[in-house]
């Protein structure tokens, strides 16, 4: 019964493009580093970071772009993958658009 428990308190560190691709990675996946390091990379050399929110399995967020268009969706909808994926298409832009912040409701 603990390890259900466990499972429902997961935290994921939901990340969204500018471009619009957005995933959900565990936060264990980011381990502590130390002074000196270069880090741990979660976006590909070719992506942006949009915005980037701590969440639980339920919920919602808000996606906004620079354009003002705004998608609200659920959590469960983004797919969890690990720091190296690239995560999946969440919000369909035009040419000039691009994600510019979310918000974990």
């Amino acid at each position: 019964m603990r390890e259900v428990a466990a499972i429902m308190r997961r935290r994921y560190l939901l990340i969204v493009t500018q471009d619009g691709y957005a995933k959900r990675t565990p936060i264990e996946e980011f381990k502590p580093r130390h002074k000196g390091t270069k880090g741990a990379s979660a976006l590909r050399d070719e992506q942006l970071l949009g915005g980037a929110a701590i969440v639980g399995d339920d919920g919602e967020i808000l996606i906004l772009t620079q354009q003002g268009k705004v998608l609200r969706t659920s959590v469960n909808e983004v797919a969890i993958l690990s720091r190296a994926g690239k995560g999946g298409r969440i919000i369909q832009l035009k040419n000039e658009d691009r994600v510019v912040a979310i918000l974990a409701l």
